[in-house]
């Protein structure tokens, strides 16, 4: 399969869909969240508060291994997900992209969510995604699995002709 059956940046680019992370906790056993995303530049942006112990920031701190699951569950129509593994590191605060993420959960750029985002509070940061899949499953019917195992063959940058971006 040279690619997913469906446009996965522009699936990525919708509007309100979280992500979910995981990773491992300092005891070792799982951590789960829901976190608001940016997927450009071929990784996933997240913007963690840093004001209590977060399994996240020490991952992407030690440059240890994330997962993202990103989908919709909306039968028969609307089945799709992606789901990514790797390195996670941390960001320096870039003004622009926290917008552009931030952008994407609320209606409007307001001084205040300017505030929040760049709070030095939080701390940005991303995650490549080396291995993982896509897929759909239109009217619940078998659809094949594309899976990479290589970042430079994440399917993350629009197609050709695509307004995703």
């Amino acid at each position: 399969m040279d690619g997913p059956s469906f446009d996965v940046p522009a699936f990525l680019a919708e509007r309100l869909r979280p992500a979910s992370v995981a990773t491992t906790g300092r005891a070792g056993g799982p951590a789960l969240a829901t976190l608001w995303f940016l997927a450009e530049h071929g990784r996933f942006w997240f913007n963690t508060p840093n004001d209590q112990p977060s399994p996240f920031l020490a991952a992407a701190r030690a440059g240890r291994e994330v997962a993202v699951l990103v989908s919709t569950f909306d039968p028969p129509g609307d089945v799709r997900q992606l789901r990514a593994t790797g390195p996670a590191r941390l960001e320096a605060t870039d003004h622009d992209r926290l917008r552009r993420l931030y952008l994407r959960y609320v209606p409007q750029w307001t001084d205040e969510w300017a505030a929040h985002a760049f709070s030095p509070r939080f701390t940005l940061w991303s995650m490549s995604p080396e291995r993982g899949m896509a897929v759909a499953f239109p009217e619940l019917a078998d659809s094949p699995t594309f899976r990479w195992s290589e970042a430079v063959t994440a399917p993350l940058a629009p197609r050709p002709g695509s307004s995703a971006g």
